[in-house]
This record gives structure tokens, sequence and C-alpha cells, in this order.
């Protein structure tokens, strides 16, 4: 099983000897070294106001446009433990066993706003890249249009579990796969929004926890604070629904 997740717009910043990230290696696609490329090229030509909008800023910080500009050069940091935002506290990676912590390396899958598709232990440095602000072949329509072929060859032969924001569900639809399983939350009969990447990180937690191989045995999971309110079953996919009592 597949689980599929966003990034956050909060990151740590790595330090210490560790490696960087290389554009050149086989694994990495010529979509997402386009990306990258441009990407950095931005950094360095466009006018102040334009970057700040990027990074989702009224005013430019040049200590932050030089660490986003040394992005190739800079240490990297698994890419699970990069992000920090709201689903991440909420998976808590760090505080998890080791055997929840190789669960979540083999079987997450961030969907980067900058770096594609990634497995939970990619190596991936810091870098400053506000959702929906994208241009060209980083913006985030574009990339995933041309990550498409390679991320459909991945999954087309897994059970998948998307928990992945609506951002990112727009921008890639995933069509082959042996079993699909989407998971919504309501609270007082109304859909989740901004607090949905808590209980998001919550169901992954949970998941790696109990080491589940198969989206069938998504239905007698039991976490605290949820009760599975209603399951629609279609081909070859699943939604759950989840009301929040806590």
């Amino acid at each position: 099983m597949k689980i599929l997740f966003s990034p956050s717009e909060g990151k740590i910043i790595p330090n210490g000897d560790l490696r960087v990230f290389d554009l050149k290696s086989n694994g990495v696609s010529l979509a997402v070294k386009e990306a990258v490329e441009e990407y950095i090229a931005f950094l360095q030509s466009g006018a102040e106001s334009e970057i700040a909008t990027l990074f989702g800023t009224k005013k430019l910080d040049l200590d932050e446009l030089a660490l986003a500009q040394n992005c190739l050069n800079a240490p990297c940091v698994e890419a699970v433990r990069l992000y920090n935002g709201v689903g991440y506290k909420a998976l808590d990676f760090e505080r998890l066993d080791s055997k929840a912590k190789s669960y979540v390396r083999e079987h997450l899958y961030i969907f980067s706003n900058l770096f594609g598709m990634l497995r939970a232990d990619t190596p991936l440095p810091y870098y400053n890249l506000h959702q929906g602000k994208g241009k060209g072949t980083f913006a985030l329509k574009a990339l995933y249009k041309n990550l498409k072929p390679s991320i459909d060859e991945i999954l087309e032969n897994s059970e998948v579990l998307d928990l992945r924001a609506e951002a990112y569900l727009k921008v890639y639809q995933v069509e082959k796969c042996k079993h699909y399983t989407q998971v919504v939350f309501l609270k007082n009969g109304k859909r989740v929004s901004h607090y949905a990447k808590h209980y998001r990180g919550i169901y992954a937690r949970a998941v790696a926890q109990k080491g589940l191989d198969s989206t069938k045995e998504l239905e007698h999971l039991e976490i605290a604070g949820l009760v599975l309110s209603e399951v629609k079953h279609g081909k070859n996919a699943t939604i759950l629904t989840y009301e929040v009592v806590s």
C-alpha cells in the first residue's frame, strides 16, 4: 500500500554534514530537473517583489532568499523530517517507534510542490515556494502534468490511500492502481477544511503504527477522536468518511 501525502509550507533548515540534492542523479526525472533549474534561475534574476510573492511574504527576506538560491548546495534531510507543518506535527515521525518509522519511509509518498512525488525517506534541501505561486515548469499544475506518466507507473500495481489536500488532488488524479481509497473528515456534519491537515497526519500515524498492508484493513482501523460514519464503494475505489468527535 502506498500512502499519498501533501507537503507543508513549514520546513526545518537542515544542518550538518549531510549530502546535497543531486539533480544529475539517474533517479531525478527531467521534469523535476527543469522545474528546479527554472526555480533557481527565477530566484537569481526575478524582481524582489516577485520573489516575495513566490515566498508568500510582503517583504523579501534576503537571508531567506540566499538559503533558497543555494538549495542544491545545502544539506539535506529526509523529506518526512524536512516538512514540519500541521500534518507533520500530527504524524509526529520522530516519536514513532523504529518499526513504524520504517513503515513510513517505505509507504509514505509526499507530493512536493517543487521536487515532485517522493518517498518519505528521500533526502531534500530547504526551499521556499508558497503553494500556488510557482511559475512555468515549477507551477504545480505544469509540474504534475509532466510527471503524470512516471507517477502512474509507480502507482499502477499498488493499493493507494490518498491523504492529500485538495490542491494536490486537482493536479494529479490517481487513475491507475489496484484499489484507491480516499479519506474525508467531517465535524458536526460539515467537511473539515484547514484542520483536515491535522487529521490526515493522525490518520497516517495510526496506519503506520498498525503497519497495515492493504486498504481493506482501513475500515477496521480505530483512531481516538474519529468515528467511521460512512463507507462508499465504487469500482476499485472506496471513500471513507470519518466524524470528528473530540
